[in-house]
This record gives C-alpha cells, structure tokens and sequence, in this order.
C-alpha cells in the first residue's frame, strides 16, 4: 500500500473525502502548492516500525498512516485524517527523539527486509523520516491538520 501525507488548513481538510483527494495528484505532479508533501510509499510500515522502537506507542500507527477514515472510494482509495491536536502530539514527539529514530534502523531493516538490504536503503529512509519530521515541524508551526492518501 503506497501512503502519502499532505498537510492541510482544517477547513480544506474537512471539505470530504473528494475533494481532499483531488488535493494530491497536483501535488505529485509538482504543481506548485503551499503545502508540504511526503510520499511515504509502501516505506510506511517500515517508518511506523521505526517509531515504535524510538517508543512513539500508539503516535507511531498516527504518524505512519493517520487517524480517523475521512472516506474510501471502495476501490483501493482511502484517506484518513490527523487532527490538529494529533499533529501537535507526533510533531512533540519527533521533535524530542532527534536522531534517536534511526539509532534502531539496522534492527528494524533486519527484522523487515529479507535477505540483503539494497544498496542505500537506509540512507533513502533517513531521508524519509526527515522528511516526514520536516511535514510534522510545518503543519504544527501553521495548526494544520495532515491528510493521508493510501493507494492500492
């Protein structure tokens, strides 16, 4: 399953499910927005994993792959939504732990990919949880809710 994020204002992230959907492909296809976005892709499992090791508890599920179902289309399309008051609460903790998310990488990449690791994995999910604390850092600054498009 392909999970992407997209900080949102709370009013756009309550106007349903389709038009917060229709928010992402523009975002993908890099027409320009004031939003931040993270494409967490099927990384999204792996990620929460990491923050369950870092001790996120139920933040790292909120974080990885959102909250409450905002709508699903039936057909492999489901959005769900983190309130601001979540996002306050995930942007706190991977504020706190630092580098501390990667320190059990090695461990979490044992435990989830089989066989040998490809060449530069763990760099791109480093740069991945950056990115995702960097999403987290703007939608708390802004009081914007985060949106998650899961595909397939």
């Amino acid at each position: 399953m392909n999970v992407s994020l997209l900080p949102l204002p709370p009013a756009e992230a309550g106007a349903g499910f389709d038009q917060v959907v229709a928010r992402f492909p523009a975002r993908e296809s890099d027409v320009e927005s004031p939003f931040a976005f993270c494409d967490l892709g099927k990384e999204a499992a792996v990620v929460e994993e990491l923050l369950l090791r870092a001790g996120a508890g139920e933040l790292a599920g909120l974080a990885a792959c959102g909250g409450a179902l905002l709508g699903d289309d039936g057909a492999g399309t489901a959005c769900t939504l983190l309130s601001v008051d979540e996002v306050t609460r995930v942007h706190a903790f991977l504020t706190t732990t630092g580098t501390g998310l990667t320190v059990h990488l090695t461990d979490v990449l044992s435990a989830t990919v089989r066989g040998d690791v490809p060449y530069g994995y763990a760099d791109d999910l480093t740069e991945l949880v950056g990115e995702l604390r960097g999403l987290f850092e703007a939608a708390a600054r802004d009081g914007f809710c985060v949106v998650y498009l899961h595909e397939g």
